[in-house]
């Protein structure tokens, strides 16, 4: 024990003052990490009469210096841990051992209810999303405004908040940070501390730098990613009247299963989750469910939201179900929105609406902000049950962003998203005491342009009166299924389970290709043709190199190429493009004149002070510019360098006045991950080497199969071709190249052809070509296959 009465940084502890008591052998400390929770340490010695209470889990702790500095505000984490001393005059001592987390322990506690994630929103949005889903208020939010895009960002289950706070400030390289009972986010950099050895700022004795670190320098990178969508199959059977099961040519892309399950939603807790929707009155749950009490009488103004935007990619399926509709109601129930909950930005739902004095209800398909089908009659007393199946080829509908800093400055690469259509399908499904009658399908054709991600809504009352059971949407991957009668039209067979309305279902083989299956009764009949959408799977793989640096190396006679390949995790790379973006940002990084470099500096509060003219406090995020011209650096006349602080470790022994002594360490991007996570793994089945920033014409996403006879398939690309190139067929995807080979069907110069067949069974890919020498070509093929 100290006893030191003239003590002036405070330590509160459930607001009573513990500096006093502060143990003289083991300092004060704290910890702090970019982009996770704080930890304080301290140990204090209290009388052994009793006069001063020991500290209780829980309690809150605020570290205060004697100018006003916060220095850590938290909680005790851990009951206090008491440590024998010795014996005193009055008996044996012990001191108290303490442990504290960071305000952010209030939101760690917490269970997160699962998300799918959102695509397009900005940091700020992730961040406040994260906040709701812990249903706790006890951090301020004011502080969190960073607009920066994020790409896609799905949290994983199980993960803690701070660590999934800790990935969306990384995605944008930006660092968060929970104090004084508020919670902030602000880019890396926003505070910068300089050194300089000229003004004495940098004491050259407190400094050591790593060069190397756990990398070297890199000028040719490339990268992996996961599983992506490859061509785009069209692949056709003919139905015999008996078969259940059709073999496909190749492995459809699923997706992965934790996106099978975007919403599942029952309705059965005591009220309404506010971390997953938003509402405005109107709606609350009962034995029946949802209950919605009538509204407002204006469009858009109650209506129950889901809190995450949700990625308008691959197969859909939303399922409103056990749906009741009482005389009177008006609105839209199962929507799909392309911004605001209004009619006129609905992409696809049902509009309600009832017949003028008898108020009978009906439902209509609305697509693009208008009905666009006929109204089907609902009885007030049975359930219904409501299906809206969306189908975009498009599976990234928004592209990554992946950011660093280099020799120029900060840089991102990546952002936006590719343009998309998409078909509808909708259908009611009327349930009479638990047994469903066939679906009746209101609309089924294409829709125009649709949004990069939707906003969903269960309802959207203007006067609903009514319950829903349960409401789901489901990931479905990339496939859809129609199917022409002999002498008929073209209608679309429902991908799903027998409770989904399904009529088939795709399956992938652990060897390659797959199967689509027909249930009982739904087999394709005689001469009927049945056509097959789909996408198949491969590796994504990007490259990217840096000529300038490679340039210098060959120029003092050492080898140009310096390489460096591995996988990133964060933000995921969920594409080819996501792989060629994420190398430009790590070879950007990595060709830098202090690619990897690192490295410690030891100072202290009154040291920054004086630098800087006032109160300093220096935290991970920050930004620590050194200049030291006598430090020889290979290339460069002195050391001059930009670098972002990591860790910092904070230690406090008594002392009037205070005296905190800071041990700070520091990185650059390459010598250290920071937006962009890697790995050295590389999956086994990644082909390389990857092309070098290769140019790609558009994907034939839009091709179309118009006619099939015994001798040729007819094709229309709705493309026009690029001056002096064409569209190219080839038996063999990924063989594309320039002359004449046996892989090679043939080459048009306009967007309709035919190609030629001789077999029952047959497999063509189509590509798009330039007159360039050599030619580029489209990224992947559009895949006619015939088994019949």
């Amino acid at each position: 024990m100290i006893g030191l009465a003239g003590a002036r940084m405070k330590i509160l502890i459930a607001g009573l003052d513990y500096a006093g008591w502060l143990d003289g052998v083991r300092p004060l400390t704290v910890k702090r990490k970019l982009n996770e929770p704080s930890l304080c340490r301290l140990w204090v010695s209290l009388p052994a009469d009793g006069s001063v209470a020991a500290p209780l889990r829980n309690q809150g702790l605020t570290i205060q210096g004697d100018d006003g500095t916060v220095y850590f505000t938290g909680y005790l984490a851990m009951s206090p841990v008491a440590e024998y001393v010795g014996l005193g005059v009055r008996g044996v001592v012990y001191r108290w051992a303490l442990e504290a987390v960071s305000d952010e322990v209030l939101l760690d506690t917490q269970l997160l209810p699962p998300s799918a994630g959102s695509a397009g929103a900005t940091a700020a949005e992730l961040m406040l999303g994260l906040v709701t889903r812990t249903g706790s208020n006890a951090l301020r939010t004011a502080g969190v405004t960073l607009a920066t895009v994020v790409g896609h960002s799905a949290p994983e289950a199980g993960k803690r908040w701070s660590e999934l706070a800790g990935e969306v400030a990384s995605h944008v390289r930006a660092a968060y940070r929970a104090a004084q009972g508020s919670l902030m986010l602000n880019p890396v950099g926003t505070v910068v501390h300089s050194l300089n050895e000229a003004d004495g700022s940098l004491t050259l004795g407190n400094l050591s730098l790593t060069a190397g670190g756990l990398r070297a320098l890199a000028n040719d990178v490339t990268v992996c990613g996961a599983e992506e969508p490859v061509a785009y199959v069209t692949e056709f059977f003919q139905g015999d009247g008996a078969t259940l099961a059709f073999p496909l040519a190749e492995s459809p892309f699923l997706g992965s299963a934790t996106a099978e399950k975007v919403i599942w939603e029952l309705f059965q807790e005591p009220a309404i989750d506010v971390r997953r929707w938003g509402y405005a009155g109107h709606f609350s749950l009962s034995g029946a469910g949802l209950q919605i009490d009538g509204g407002t009488g204006v469009d858009g103004e109650a209506a129950l939201v889901w809190n995450d935007p949700v990625e308008a990619g691959g197969t859909l399926l939303l399922e409103a179900v056990g749906v009741t509709l009482g005389l009177g109601s008006v609105g839209t129930v199962a929507g799909l929105y392309a911004g605001a909950v209004l009619t006129a930005e609905c992409v696809a739902g049902f509009a309600v609406t009832s017949a003028s004095g008898t108020g009978v209800v009906s439902v209509a398909p609305l697509v693009q902000g208008v009905v666009a089908g006929p109204a089907l009659a609902l009885d007030s007393t049975q359930m219904y049950t409501l299906r809206v199946r969306v189908h975009c080829c498009e599976v990234e509908r928004v592209t990554q962003v992946y950011r660093t800093a280099g020799d120029a400055g900060l840089a991102a690469y990546g952002g936006g998203g590719a343009a998309a259509t998409a078909r509808v399908v909708m259908e009611a499904q009327e349930f009479v005491d638990g047994v469903g009658g066939l679906p009746v399908v209101l609309y089924d054709g294409g829709v125009g342009s649709v949004p990069g991600s939707y906003t969903v809504a269960a309802a959207s009352s203007v006067n609903l009166i009514g319950t829903m059971r349960s409401f789901y949407v489901k990931g479905q991957g990339t496939g859809w299924v129609t199917s022409t009668p002999a002498g008929g039209g073209a209608q679309t067979r429902r991908i799903g389970t027998l409770a989904d309305g399904g009529e088939c279902h795709l399956t992938r083989s652990a060897v390659g290709g797959g199967t689509v299956t027909f249930y009982a009764g739904l087999a394709p009949g005689v001469g009927e043709v049945v056509t097959v959408q789909y996408r198949t799977e491969g590796r994504a793989v990007g490259r990217a190199v840096n000529a300038a640096s490679q340039a210098a190396l060959e120029a003092v006679g050492m080898p140009a190429t310096a390489v460096w390949t591995g996988t990133v995790t964060k933000p995921s790379a969920r594409s080819s493009l996501d792989c060629r973006n994420a190398a430009q940002a790590l070879v950007t990084a990595a060709a830098s004149v202090s690619a990897a470099w690192s490295g410690k500096y030891k100072t202290s509060n009154v040291a920054m002070s004086a630098g800087a003219g006032g109160s300093v406090d220096v935290w991970p995020g920050d930004e620590l510019v050194l200049d030291a011209p006598s430090i020889p650096v290979s290339g460069a006349s002195g050391l001059n360098a930009q670098m972002v602080i990591r860790e910092v470790g904070l230690s406090y022994a008594a002392s009037v006045p205070d005296v905190v002594v800071y041990d700070i360490e520091f990185s650059n991007d390459w010598a250290n991950d920071l937006s962009v996570k890697t790995s050295k793994t590389v999956p086994a089945d990644a082909w390389l080497p990857a092309a070098i920033g290769p140019t790609y014409l558009a994907n034939l996403n839009a091709l179309t199969v118009t006619a099939v006879t015994s001798s040729a398939v007819t094709v229309q690309t709705n493309v026009t071709p690029p001056a002096g190139g064409g569209f190219e067929v080839r038996r063999r995807d990924f063989a594309f190249q320039a002359g004449q080979d046996a892989d090679l069907v043939l080459r048009s110069a306009v967007g309709t052809f035919d190609i030629p067949r001789t077999t029952e069974t047959s497999r063509f890919y189509v590509r798009m070509y330039d007159g360039a020498t050599p030619p580029n070509y489209s990224e992947f093929s559009a895949g006619v296959f015939l088994n019949y």
